[in-house]
């Protein structure tokens, strides 16, 4: 029994140790996994401090990058903001530019290489009578062959040579308007953006005005020395009238005088010469006027019965005298001598008859008709106009149609006086004289005298001034 329970006891014991055992074996692989673990986790450890250094720097060159792009960024927006300023400017300078040309008293036009227009302004587009959109594409011969001809050969040789031209006087007919003579000071220049010629531009300034001006000032100056010239000469020359003629009288008191009929053709050739010499000093604004305020409506009524045997029956004579005519400061006589004058004119230049016409009206003259007609100060003045319907005149001799003994008409007819006479006295009468004429078609004269009490005024102001 005891031997049994020492069996088992045995048992037991060996058992107890077998577990022991396994039990050791468990802890000791345990163990080993627990520090195989541990070197795991150290090494883990490790790399996830280097991972966090890592993670370290790369957030430092994060901050570092995002700091950079915030300077991109406002360095961005700067420009945004300076090529926005930029384009602004440049739509306002373009729409300047845009400005300036529409409103520009020069024309501008502007060629491609193939002398088509790219583009005009407003005057440009006025002298060649037509829209600027419409020039688009077109050549200038397209416009006016003629003109093209005067023009193009400046473009070509701007193409050509790649310089400019500068202040080209050009002479031709208006577009559109043949027959009507225009002056024109011209520059060519290339249009090269990025130093490649692609056209052409011109600019072109309508002298036509102040050439009239011109031609008219010299034409003044002129008539003012030859009045000079025909008063001095006219004054002399009564002088030696006087004396020729008093001698012959003298001579022709004794009856006796041999030679009496040469002494008479001696008188009457004298007393010619002196009529001849009052008309000169009438020209030169010499002779002495008796002034005094009419109305011209009455001078014109005044003078019909006269003017009327001056013509032939087939001339027909028509007035329009506006009723409202404002009175004006004359001579009436002179005057009267004015419209006999234009009217012997006219019969000479209807020998088949034809029609006179007389009128009468008050009109302001602006700055702009004074600039245009030299001589002809702004303000109310009465006109007095005479037309025909005869041969007319041409432009040459309209240059010279107020000038002393200048005539058109045959050796014997007429002393060429009559119509310097006429500028004479309106010109002494404080006026002046227009007048328009074509061939085939007729002539009006048109006479501005001041208005009475205006040209009171007017001399008024010139004394207190000087």
């Amino acid at each position: 029994m005891a031997l049994w329970i020492a069996v088992g006891l045995a048992g037991a014991v060996i058992v107890v140790i077998g577990l022991l055992l396994r039990t050791r074996k468990q802890l000791a692989r345990q163990a080993r996994r627990i520090a195989e673990q541990e070197t795991r986790l150290e090494s883990q450890s490790g790399e996830l401090t280097n991972q966090a250094a890592e993670l370290e720097r790369a957030t430092t060159e994060l901050r570092h990058a995002n700091a950079d792009l915030g300077v991109a960024l406002a360095d961005a927006q700067q420009a945004r903001v300076r090529a926005e300023g930029a384009a602004q400017q440049k739509t306002r300078l373009a729409a300047l530019l845009d400005a300036s040309l529409a409103s520009a008293p020069v024309g501008f036009g502007f060629f491609d290489r193939e002398l088509r227009f790219l583009r005009v302004n407003a005057m440009l587009a006025e002298i060649n009578g037509m829209p600027p959109e419409d020039h688009i594409g077109l050549s200038l011969g397209d416009i006016d062959p003629k003109l093209a001809q005067v023009v193009e050969p400046f473009l070509r040789r701007v193409l050509a040579t790649r310089l400019p031209i500068a202040n080209v006087e050009v002479a031709a007919d208006a577009p559109r308007k043949p027959g009507e003579l225009h002056h024109w000071l011209s520059s060519f220049y290339p249009i090269a953006p990025q130093g490649e010629v692609v056209g052409v531009g011109v600019a072109i300034t309508d002298l036509t005005e102040r050439k009239l001006l011109e031609a008219q000032l010299v034409q003044a100056q002129k008539m003012e020395a030859v009045g000079r010239l025909a008063g001095g000469i006219a004054h002399d020359f009564n002088n030696l009238l006087t004396v020729i003629s008093n001698y012959t009288e003298l001579m022709l008191q004794n009856a006796e005088t041999p030679a009496r009929n040469e002494l008479q053709e001696i008188r009457h050739a004298a007393a010619r010469a002196a009529t001849l010499t009052r008309q000169l000093l009438v020209f030169s604004r010499k002779s002495a006027i008796e002034p005094r305020v009419v109305n011209p409506n009455d001078v014109v009524r005044g003078m019909q019965d006269m003017l009327r045997r001056v013509f032939l029956e087939d001339t027909e004579i028509v007035t329009s005298l506006d009723p409202e005519t404002a009175l004006v400061r004359v001579d009436p006589g002179q005057i009267d001598q004015v419209l006999m004058n234009l009217a012997i004119n006219a019969a000479d230049a209807m020998p088949q008859g034809g029609r006179l016409t007389i009128e009468t009206d008050t009109v302001v003259v602006t700055d702009d008709l004074a600039r245009r007609e030299r001589g002809l100060e702004p303000g109310r003045y009465v006109t007095i106009a005479i037309s025909d319907t005869g041969h007319g005149m041409t432009s040459q001799t309209l240059e010279h149609i107020f000038e002393p003994f200048f005539t058109t008409k045959e050796a014997g007819r007429g002393t060429g006086l009559g119509l310097s006479i006429v500028y004479g006295i309106v010109k002494q009468s404080g006026g002046h004289i227009t007048v328009f004429s074509q061939p085939d078609v007729g002539t009006t004269f048109r006479i501005y005298l001041p208005v009475a009490e205006d040209l009171v005024a007017r001399e008024t102001a010139a004394t207190g001034s000087n």
